[in-house]
């Protein structure tokens, strides 16, 4: 059998002068998917593309001119499918019995390989990649992919010049490829042409063991190196909003925490000057509240001609009802805040409002806790804190805390010919007239019912006590009108002065109180002092 037809691979037997298959074994013909009757006799060219025909046919002229009797090269084959086959054709020239010429053509089907490359090569192209390889001296051998314009433009450069001179303004990529040559593998993150790249430097030795070329994979990862930054960014965020807030639930009063958070905006958003204001009628600016100052020139040249412009303000408290404001300055010319910064103000201010919503409610119901809900005045637990406070203080040998106890003669007679209402209205007079006749310092505090007591500080005898009560009796007794009806009411007052025997709240309070019910049952309206047993 003839051995053209047995091998399993494509060849082809054409004419030289005229170009036309003279033989195709099966496995050529199935390279176009046609049959040998359908290729031998036809112009080889045909079966390949224009270009390749025309290179391919002055080649063949070179050939014979020359008598090259071998040539290689890479040829298209339109298949009867529509698809390309990609094959490396190797012809030898030759001279049959009647001595004419004819090429016998190897035939192999690349065209896996080719794909495979083109496949590769739109990797490379559309990816933030490049690739190269670089000889002993710094000459790129071949390089891909176009990690930066600039970096791909440079490459192609360093075909001709060493990448060292090419890059040679680029310490940091020029460091790199002087180490990776001396034999280091370099694996580092770079910053050249306002991009970060993740560059791998990988030496080759030579068969001598010497470093013969260097592997390089330069990858773009600014966007990512951006994404992580970011994500450093609103982490930061995130943990002084956290942190603020762990403060915010610990607070007992705002002024620490309105100070943590102008520093913490100050410093997150590099700014000149951060503010918190109490706000005013109709949301104007009120008392500064905290302050952090990182403007640069000298305080005595602070004025308002030189305040930084007032960049963002944001609220604090619900929406609608604000209670106040945080002022952000940057001095004129300075970055304008981005949207991420508003969202991060906001936060804080989110806070703050929480912290102090809470906190006026703790005030409220701490007041409340502490103070009559009808009179306003501070209640028996308020007055008693107060007094034992007072006692606890240090203070001169003749200054002693003196104590008015006061009960209304006649209470219950108003409230039962005028009603409860009449009697509320009496005992908020009272409270009134009471505040109005105590010396400036003194405290007024409303025990329960119609009973009340006075703490007096800073007293030198039982006159400067006299001297009081005799002013709150005055008071008490002028007559007050009730739903059309004038009611002349008087009051009973015991009083007590702290010494040696009466030295806490209680014992003083009682002492003041005994003396009341004494004073009251022997002469209604009056007041008397006192007196220890014995």
């Amino acid at each position: 059998m003839d051995t053209f037809e047995v091998l399993d691979i494509a060849i082809v037997e054409t004419g030289a002068l005229d170009h036309r298959v003279r033989r195709a074994n099966a496995a050529a013909c199935a390279l176009s998917g046609c049959s040998p009757e359908e290729i031998i006799g036809r112009v080889w060219g045909d079966g390949c593309f224009q270009a390749d025909h025309e290179r391919m046919d002055a080649q063949v002229r070179m050939y014979l001119t020359q008598g090259q009797g071998r040539t290689r090269r890479l040829i298209r084959l339109r298949h009867r499918s529509g698809a390309t086959v990609h094959a490396v054709a190797t012809s030898v020239l030759r001279t049959d019995a009647d001595g004419e010429p004819y090429f016998l053509t190897h035939l192999q089907n690349v065209s896996e390989e080719i794909a495979a490359q083109d496949q590769l090569r739109l990797v490379v192209e559309n990816t933030p990649v490049s690739m190269f390889l670089l000889d002993r001296d710094g000459h790129v051998l071949v390089s891909a992919g176009s990690a930066t314009p600039q970096t791909a433009a440079g490459l192609r450069e360093a075909r001709e010049l060493s990448i060292l001179r090419i890059f040679a303004d680029q310490p940091q990529v020029t460091s790199a490829v002087r180490r990776a040559l001396a034999g280091e593998r370099v694996d580092q993150m770079i910053e050249t042409f306002g991009r970060c790249l993740d560059l791998h430097l990988v030496p080759i030795p030579d068969p001598n063991g010497q470093v013969g070329s260097v592997a390089a994979v330069a990858t773009d990862i600014t966007e990512w190196q951006q994404a992580l930054a970011d994500l450093r960014l609103r982490s930061a965020e995130q943990a002084t909003v956290a942190d603020l807030g762990q403060s915010a639930l610990e607070a007992r009063e705002p002024a620490a925490l309105w100070n943590q958070a102008v520093l913490a905006v100050a410093d997150h958003l590099r700014a000149d000057l951060v503010e918190i204001h109490d706000l005013a009628a109709q949301d104007d600016r009120g008392a500064l509240l905290a302050r952090a100052d990182r403007r640069r020139e000298p305080a005595s040249g602070r004025t308002g001609t030189h305040r930084p412009d007032v960049c963002l303000t944001v609220p604090i408290g619900r929406p609608g009802s604000p209670l106040a404001k945080i002022e952000i300055h940057r001095h004129p010319g300075a970055d304008l805040f981005t949207d991420q910064d508003q969202r991060f103000v906001r936060s804080v201010a989110a806070v703050l409002g929480s912290a102090a919503l809470r906190l006026q409610m703790e005030d409220e119901i701490r007041h409340q806790s502490l103070h009559d809900g009808l009179t306003g005045l501070p209640n028996r637990t308020a007055l008693l804190d107060h007094l034992e406070r007072a006692l606890c203080q240090p203070r001169r040998a003749d200054r002693r805390i003196g104590v008015l106890f006061i009960d209304l003669d006649g209470f219950k007679k108003v409230n039962d010919t005028l009603g409860h209402e009449a009697g509320d209205r009496l005992l908020r007079a009272t409270a009134a007239r009471l505040h109005a006749a105590v010396r400036p310092g003194d405290m007024v505090g409303r025990l329960a019912g119609d009973e009340f007591a006075v703490v007096c500080e800073g007293i030198h005898s039982i006159a400067d006590l006299e001297t009081v009560a005799d002013r709150v009796l005055a008071a008490i007794a002028t007559p007050c009108r009730l739903f059309e009806q004038s009611i002349v009411s008087t009051g009973s007052i015991g009083m007590a002065l702290s010494d040696q025997d009466l030295h806490d709240a209680d014992t003083l309070l009682n002492a003041a109180d005994l003396a009341m019910y004494t004073a009251k049952r022997h002469r209604p309206g009056s007041r008397l002092a006192h007196r220890r047993a014995g």
